[in-house]
């Protein structure tokens, strides 16, 4: 069935689970209920085969009558244009099969307690005279999600159609052999005890990883569960209880009156195996049985009675001539039904096994057992496949060849080992592609920092230097991002009337840069604010530049006190006093150091004819080493002098000459 095929116009087929011997399992969500189902339908090859269909559609219409949180509810039975099919719960899991090979070793109270979920679904189904004929654990499902985990069988009854098919279905039947009870073998009916028989099995499989028998051929199974003893359980592992052991011997003995007459006699044993006061046990011993479909030798004839009957029966001898011809004409005639056989055997076709995470010795087996051979071997690195198992085959799994074709295999060299590189200090956009395409999933967590520009991996969870298989590996990265601190806003205060150790004090408490000039007014007093950038109650962010003009107080270059006397002539003593008066400029060069480990905010002072030592003349913020022009109005003979402080220390100073 394709996917998106509405099966039976409501259940949408969404992808394919598993195939089986007799039906092909599907993933579908019900359209009707909005939830995921599994749709078991009959082969087509089986189609045209009247009693698999009653069978198919007698034994699902019986099991859904189950109703036990041990089993897999079967929701609906259905025909599709021809095609049965039974609709079932959808459980997210792997079947057991696939769940001890991942959790082994599994601890003696978990396998009692997988078993005993088990034995309550077959003894349910026992009670509704429902025998299920297959118990093996590739039809027990294990839901995980689950705690403790829940285990739930499925396909209750179905085998039993294709139980009256031919043993010879050895791709059918090689994976069922090995849980099939020695009744069952000799053709017997399946019943409660063979059954019981399939669960010592599966519990022999839980407690050691594999089946008690195996062989390179159906029969060759079948012929070692009706003659053989079951391996010592306690030779495999000596820390198994006897009583957990007596369980396997007790519900696979050859002679089914030796078994466990119930499930529920067998739940109960389970129940109390591991207690202490069981731990003396001795160990259950089955007794031998004469199996009477031994090949007898016959006793011989009297010998008179022998010898009279081969004179009565004496055939007369051939003549060497017509040897001859009988030998002449019966040789081509084998020889031509010889060729026929190999004619008809190279053309007959097999089905390519399911040969992933097998061993190569096992995938070898199951090749011989479907009339095909191991071919060449590759090897190659993976990291979901044990090293020495089979990764894939080549032809894949399901194909058609001819009896007798070689298949190549892919086997596992193991996982692939990359050791970790340093990618702290590195651009992630740099190392991105390459970390996604070695399988790791990254993760990205973002860290604001000043140290590292933006971008930059500051730290990763997998240390440099460490190997680690990279597939699906997470990986944490912490990247590093700029700061954005969000600039204050202030309002400017109105500084009309502040001195310049005032404005300084403002600046330094809000946070602005603070830069002054001086200059000359009639109208205010030396000392104080001429005007400010920016203006009265407007906004500036905090850090931002706050210029202000300072007064030097009235020009006197400028003759604003001239003396005159009463008819408007100037007085001569002030004439040559204003005479005395000019100035000359003096300019001064000097470096302000720049200190890298504190406040670099300094303020200039100088003296001369037109400024006072104790009014700043500059303030400036600097970031290195500053050359400054210092320029003085000097009288003749006149000296100033400047100095430079930084946080009220004094950096420079020094004095000239007009």
């Amino acid at each position: 069935m394709e996917k998106g095929y509405l099966v039976g116009g409501r259940y949408e087929i969404l992808g394919t689970l598993g195939e089986g011997g007799m039906a092909n399992v599907y993933l579908a969500n019900d359209t009707l209920l909005n939830r995921k189902v599994a749709v078991k339908a009959l082969r087509y090859d089986l189609q045209d085969d009247e009693s698999v269909k009653r069978r198919f559609g007698r034994e699902a219409k019986a099991t859904s009558g189950l109703s036990n949180p041990n089993i897999v509810n079967v929701l609906d039975v259905g025909n599709d244009d021809g095609v049965q099919y039974i609709v079932i719960e959808y459980v997210d899991g792997p079947n057991l099969k696939k769940y001890i090979r991942t959790h082994f070793p599994i601890s003696y109270s978990e396998v009692v307690d997988i078993m005993k979920q088990i034995c309550m679904a077959v003894s349910d189904a026992h009670e509704h005279g429902i025998i299920h004929r297959d118990l093996k654990p590739e039809n027990i499902l294990v839901d995980e999600k689950k705690s403790p985990i829940q285990v739930k069988v499925s396909d209750f009854g179905i085998a039993l159609a294709l139980s009256e098919r031919s043993i010879t279905r050895t791709n059918s039947l090689l994976g069922s052999v090995h849980y099939m009870s020695p009744e069952q073998i000799r053709g017997r009916s399946a019943t409660v005890l063979s059954d019981i028989y399939a669960l010592g099995i599966i519990l022999f499989e839980l407690l050691t990883k594999h089946v008690p028998f195996t062989g390179d051929t159906a029969v060759t199974v079948a012929l070692k569960h009706s003659k053989e003893e079951m391996p010592d359980l306690r030779k495999i592992d000596p820390n198994i209880p006897q009583p957990l052991e007596n369980a396997v011997l007790k519900a696979t003995a050859k002679d089914p009156d030796q078994r466990y007459q119930s499930v529920k006699e067998m739940c109960a044993d389970l129940t109390t195996c591991l207690m202490p006061e069981r731990a003396d046990e001795p160990k259950f011993i089955p007794i031998p049985i004469n199996d009477l479909e031994e090949t007898r030798v016959m006793e011989p004839l009297d010998e008179t009675s022998d010898k009279s009957a081969m004179g009565a029966n004496k055939p007369q001898k051939l003549s060497r001539k017509h040897k001859i011809i009988l030998l002449a004409s019966i040789v081509p005639l084998v020889l031509v039904l010889f060729l026929i056989a190999m004619v008809i055997k190279s053309n007959q076709e097999t089905t390519v096994p399911d040969l992933f995470n097998l061993t190569v010795k096992q995938a070898n087996v199951m090749l011989k057992s479907s009339n095909l051979a191991v071919g060449d071997i590759s090897k190659e690195n993976d990291d979901d496949v044990d090293a020495g198992h089979v990764v894939k085959s080549i032809p894949t799994k399901g194909l058609k060849l001819k009896n007798g074709a070689k298949v190549n295999l892919v086997v596992s060299l193991g996982a692939t080992y990359y050791k970790m590189p340093k990618l702290v200090g590195k651009d992630y956009e740099d190392v991105s592609d390459n970390l996604k395409k070695r399988g790791f999933k990254v993760k990205i967590d973002y860290k604001a920092t000043n140290q590292y520009e933006a971008g930059v991996i500051i730290k990763q969870s997998i240390p440099s230097g460490k190997k680690v298989v990279t597939k699906n590996k997470s990986l944490t990265l912490t990247i590093a991002k700029t700061k954005t601190v969000k600039p204050k806003v202030i309002k400017v205060r109105d500084l009309t009337g502040y001195n310049l150790k005032s404005i300084q004090d403002y600046a330094s408490e809000t946070g602005l840069t603070l830069s002054t000039s001086n200059q000359y007014s009639d109208d205010i007093e030396e000392g104080l604010l001429v005007s400010q950038t920016p203006t009265a109650n407007s906004t500036i962010s905090q850090g931002g530049t706050l210029t202000v003009v300072m007064s030097k107080g009235p020009d006197p270059d400028k003759s604003t006190t001239s003396d005159k006397d009463s008819n408007g002539n100037s007085n001569s003593s002030n004439s040559n006093s204003g005479s005395s008066s000019s100035t000359n400029t003096v300019n001064k060069d000097i470096t302000i150091p720049y200190d890298a480990s504190g406040n670099n905010s300094v303020t200039i002072y100088i003296s001369d004819a037109t400024h006072n030592i104790n009014t700043a003349y500059k303030t400036m913020t600097i970031t290195a080493d500053t050359p400054v022009t210092l320029s003085f109005n000097l009288k003749d003979g006149q000296t100033g002098s400047y100095v430079v402080e930084r946080d009220n220390k004094t950096v420079l100073g020094g004095s000239v000459n007009g």
